[in-house]
């Protein structure tokens, strides 16, 4: 049984005023919504709109925020890979690196769609990954435009987790092109009446929600796909400088998408994600796994959870480590450890990343996979059933004596948690073994997964969505 509490790290009568901030800019300043569509469906429901910015008013945003579920269910090809949002820790791929990181001689390359496929084959073989697809790489060998349907179908071809929507797109028709090859494999009336997908949408900082982001929001609830909004502000460049101040700013965008994906479909599952990041004034970059960020991804967290009794995202397990070292260790379980313990429900960027979300390392996935293992046990808790507090069995053996050979130990003896890439050896056995070093032993795992990984989509499946994207190609 799990019983530690949630830190907290904003008040409850903070939390109010973030919210009533946040209704205060809505109502006053307003969001720029770059659709004329979107614009004319907010009007429909009370917004008033001048020029591409909409003001929403309070009753509006309540009135959304109450039709929003705090749990749903995400569908996998396998019923038994199926994930409920909203009760234990998820974990989904990266997502919006450039690069792969060469093991070998720590060079950072461009990726192909073979690169991307053995990245799915890895999630696939990570426990503690639930969720496969996204785009944690952007193949460079294939045609921009049909980028995002390929790197679907390789996800579909070797893993039978949920698969999430690539992020590549340009258009409405193009979102609207994913979700036709998720009905090729569920059938279209499953998809329309089931949850298989979500879409990400990043509105633009300060307040701006592109062409985009609507057609995404607008195309995914339409068709009964949830909506993860991901509102990603720079403290101090594209954002207040204050941690309460971006927390205020997320927040705000997060409810005006919201608000749209409500006035499409009533009810549709909502998603936010804590993505806030530290702008480093001092390089004039952004800093995913500074402190400071920490605290803003618990701030948002708790907000959502809290305060909104949502489901909540964070982009978490992050560093700015260009390598597999020490700090790439502790920069991922800084920000890991702590959005799990704010009971945080889905995670990204936590397995592979490097280098501020720029490079993915297949080393890093399996080790990051084992830290992931590492704080779903802390978040366990402590058992305190009665026979946990094993007065019986202290009483029972001999003072001076062990418990090596006792019932209970031999009946549990293999409950604890193992390490599968960390070195738990004697000195001698570590010294004396082929890969001393953490990221060989990485390598040598992931040579293990790819050299026994298998096509798992039905053949003639495969087939008919190869079809769909070569057409798809013609069309273009």
């Amino acid at each position: 049984m799990n019983l530690f509490q949630r830190p907290q790290f904003i008040s409850d009568q903070d939390m109010q005023r973030i919210h009533e901030a946040s209704l205060y800019l809505l109502e006053n300043k307003g969001i720029v919504f770059k659709s004329p569509k979107a614009l004319a469906l907010l009007k429909n429901h009370g917004a008033r709109v001048d020029g591409e910015i909409a003001y929403l008013p309070k009753a509006l945003v309540e009135d959304c925020l109450a039709k929003v579920p705090s749990s749903f269910r995400v569908e996998a090809v396998n019923p038994d890979r199926s994930v409920t949002v909203g009760g234990d820790l998820i974990i989904h791929p990266s997502g919006g690196e450039v690069f792969i990181k060469d093991a070998a001689d720590n060079r950072r390359g461009e990726v192909t769609l073979q690169e991307f496929a053995d990245l799915q084959k890895i999630y696939q073989a990570c426990d503690n990954v639930n969720m496969c697809g996204y785009q944690p790489l952007s193949p460079e060998d294939v045609p921009k435009k049909t980028r995002g349907l390929w790197c679907l179908y390789e996800s579909m071809l070797y893993t039978d987790k949920p698969w999430l929507a690539p992020m590549d797109y340009s258009s409405g028709a193009d979102k609207s092109r994913e979700l036709d090859m998720y009905e090729i494999v569920f059938g279209k009336e499953y998809v329309n009446s089931h949850h298989v997908t979500w879409s990400i949408v990043c509105p633009e900082s300060p307040m701006v929600y592109s062409r985009f982001s609507c057609e995404s929001i607008m195309e995914f609830a339409g068709r009964n796909q949830p909506i993860t909004l991901v509102s990603a502000p720079m403290s101090g460049i594209t954002a207040p400088v204050h941690i309460l101040g971006i927390i205020v700013q997320a927040n705000t965008e997060t409810l005006a998408g919201l608000c749209l994906a409500q006035c499409v479909r009533p009810g549709i599952p909502v998603l936010p994600s804590a993505s806030l990041t530290y702008g480093n004034l001092k390089l004039g970059t952004w800093e995913c796994s500074s402190p400071d960020t920490a605290l803003m991804l618990a701030g948002a967290v708790q907000m959502y959870k809290e305060y909104y009794h949502l489901p909540a995202r964070a982009q978490t397990g992050v560093t700015s480590s260009k390598c597999v070292d020490y700090q790439a260790g502790y920069e991922t379980m800084q920000s890991l450890l702590l959005t799990a313990l704010m009971d945080v429900d889905v995670t990204s960027q936590s397995a592979g990343s490097l280098e501020n979300l720029l490079t993915i390392s297949f080393e890093k996935t399996v080790i990051d996979n084992e830290i992931i293992g590492r704080v779903r046990r802390i978040i366990q808790g402590i058992d305190n059933q009665e026979d946990a507090f094993s007065v019986d069995i202290i009483m029972e053996t001999g003072h001076g004596k062990d418990f090596l050979m006792h019932d209970s130990t031999l009946d549990h003896l293999r409950d604890g948690w193992q390490a599968e890439i960390s070195d738990w050896n004697r000195y001698d056995q570590w010294r004396n073994s082929p890969y001393p070093d953490i990221e060989k032993r990485a390598h040598a795992r992931v040579r293990d997964i790819l050299g026994s990984a298998g096509q798992i989509l039905d053949p003639s499946v495969a087939k008919e969505l190869k079809n769909y994207i070569a057409h798809a190609e013609g069309n273009n």
